[in-house]
């Protein structure tokens, strides 16, 4: 067997113990020694982790933090105010003109009737126009005095900003608000979606005849009806034409029909179609008709017999499980008034 000496200078013994950690052959004293010496070193360390303990307590990484949030919240707060005092002259340019253009109308209109008086051989034709445009200037009036008539629509994804007014729903309807026509563009699933009224029963006749003579060949319609019993406001939209064909009509672009106001206080709601096979029945002998069954059938002369009716869900779905009963809380019903709406 192989014998070391102890590898520390002037010492004569020989070794006993190989270190591992240095791997030198010590004898057992200087081992000892040697051990002790290595464990001296944990007091400096103990030392040292203190010392760290005492910085770490010390830091705070939130000051550098929030002062770039700091910056970066009156960065974007700069932003907003320019965009918002942008969009204020441009909105007051929008409204300035809106007013000017009633305006512009009035003087038009008072024109007109002075030169009918001054003249004094209006025609009965002429004399009902302008009826008919003071009726919507007095309706406009008293539009523009209520809260609601000019809304923002604020897009906060892309900071725009876009005013939305009577703009939407032109010719003179009186049935739907500017809450109404909103929502039923947000049924159409179109925000800014311009429709022109081509069809008012209370103006231009509630017999079928009427309504085909006003709405046929007119593209994407919405009707808007209005029951006599509770004046409770629905209807329906299609793609397809009410050209009587005597036959149901598939339309494939989404038709549906809604509810404004109803005697259940069920919110505006739209009803998707579930048989585009069936969407509409356009009939020479009657009015609207949406689904087979049929989900709302207004027949000739509606203001007057109570022919009209509901079946309702058959061809649309109906998705807040009242019925027959959800739009005017009974299956049969006469109309205060219709407006047809074409698509612009």
């Amino acid at each position: 067997m192989t014998s070391y000496k102890c590898s520390v200078d002037a010492c004569k013994r020989n070794s006993d113990v190989l270190c591992v950690h240095c791997e030198d052959h010590v004898c057992n004293k200087h081992y000892i020694q040697h051990v002790k010496l290595a464990n001296n070193e944990l007091f400096a360390f103990s030392d040292e982790i203190n010392a760290l303990v005492n910085k770490a307590q010390k830091y705070d990484l939130t000051n550098p933090v929030f002062e770039q949030l700091e910056q970066w919240r009156e960065e974007k707060h700069r932003q907003i105010d320019e965009i918002c005092d942008k969009k204020k002259r441009q909105l007051k340019i929008a409204l300035d003109r809106t007013i000017d253009d009633y305006r512009k109308k009035l003087h038009e209109l008072e024109h007109d009737v002075k030169k009918s008086i001054d003249e004094g051989d209006a025609s009965f034709r002429q004399i009902e126009i302008i009826k008919n445009t003071i009726e919507q200037c007095r309706q406009l009036c008293k539009r523009f005095e209520t809260l609601d008539y000019f809304q923002c629509n604020i897009n906060e994804n892309d900071m725009e900003i876009g005013l939305f007014n009577d703009d939407l729903f032109t010719g003179g309807g009186t049935l739907l608000s500017l809450e109404h026509h909103l929502k039923l563009n947000e049924f159409y699933e179109k925000k800014g979606q311009k429709w022109s009224l081509i069809y008012k029963a209370s103006r231009d006749g509630f017999s079928a005849s009427d309504f085909h003579h006003y709405c046929d060949d007119q593209g994407p319609t919405l009707t808007v009806i209005q029951s006599r019993d509770g004046g409770h406001l629905f209807g329906g939209y299609t793609s397809a034409s009410w050209s009587p064909t005597g036959k149901y009509i598939h339309d494939s672009n989404n038709p549906f029909l809604f509810t404004l106001t109803n005697p259940h206080g069920i919110p505006p709601t739209k009803y998707s179609v579930r048989n585009p096979k069936y969407s509409i029945f356009p009939q020479m002998n009657c009015g609207p008709i949406f689904g087979a069954g049929n989900d709302l059938y207004c027949c000739d002369n509606s203001q007057i017999d109570r022919n009209s009716f509901f079946h309702f869900p058959y061809s649309y779905d109906d998705t807040t499980n009242r019925g027959s009963l959800t739009f005017t809380g009974e299956k049969h019903f006469r109309t205060h008034d219709i407006e047809v709406y074409r698509l612009i």
